[in-house]
């Protein structure tokens, strides 16, 4: 922006002022044209966020450069900002399928559960494991694999609730954790999550073909005495019985 201080019904500075007040025009840049008189009125301009000034006459190539060089800058603010940003998102998340990685579950998942605990409420986590993945890199690439984990992902995201905590443990293995929600409640999520990846194939090579998947879930609900650990381990173990009987199943844990 550039504001004169000459403005004849309206006082200059009290416009940057507000546009420095508001949130969607706090970071515009600011060129005020001043009277060589204000000198006052300049200080105080400056001292409320403006960032440059000239004072008239004022030269046509001086406030071209100095406009450039306000664009320049807030350009190269705005791209720290993103850096900051996408570097924040990438050590949380899983650069593949966009959800949460294994160390920001196990950062938040103890604290999930000493909230459920305190509070006397239920909490019940998910681990699912997609059924034969080897043979999918090993027969169709690991291009293939790619895809199928990245559908696999978009399909949980579209099965749970935005305060359930889903997130890929490692390889082809998931873990859903689902607040307040019972072991009945959980398994008729887990039921819904199976069929919709076993209900439609997965495309591969853009499009050209089609496989079958299906998964595998063994489920856990918090008991008195679990830590973020046991509870885990319980739902592993769950899981395993679910490969060990055949596979495309959920198992819950009989604790």
């Amino acid at each position: 922006m550039i504001v004169s201080l000459g403005l004849e019904n309206f006082d200059g500075l009290r416009l940057c002022s507000q546009v420095r007040s508001l949130d969607r025009t706090r970071g515009v840049p600011i060129l005020m044209i001043a009277e060589a008189e204000d000198n006052a009125r300049l200080l105080r301009g400056l001292e409320i966020g403006v960032n440059d000034y000239l004072v008239r006459p004022v030269d046509k190539n001086e406030l071209l450069a100095r406009v450039r060089t306000q664009i320049r800058k807030k350009r190269y603010t705005a791209r720290l900002r993103d850096n900051v940003q996408q570097s924040m998102e990438m050590a949380i998340t899983d650069g593949l399928t966009g959800l949460y990685n294994r160390r920001y579950m196990e950062s938040h998942l103890a604290t999930l559960v000493e909230q459920a605990a305190g509070r006397g409420k239920p909490l019940t986590l998910l681990v699912l494991d997609i059924d034969y993945f080897k043979a999918i890199n090993d027969t169709h690439g690991h291009d293939a694999g790619d895809d199928v984990l990245r559908e696999f992902a978009t399909r949980i995201k579209k099965s749970i609730r935005g305060i359930d905590l889903a997130c890929r443990y490692g390889g082809e293995e998931f873990v859903i954790v689902m607040p307040e929600t019972d072991m009945a409640v959980a398994a008729l999520v887990a039921e819904r999550i199976r069929r919709r990846i076993a209900g439609e194939p997965f495309t591969i090579e853009q499009g050209a073909k089609a496989l079958d998947v299906t998964l595998s879930i063994g489920l856990a609900a918090l008991g008195g005495n679990d830590t973020a650990a046991t509870v885990l381990k319980r739902a592993d173990q769950a899981l395993y019985r679910a490969k060990r009987d055949g596979r495309n199943r959920v198992v819950a844990d009989a604790a």
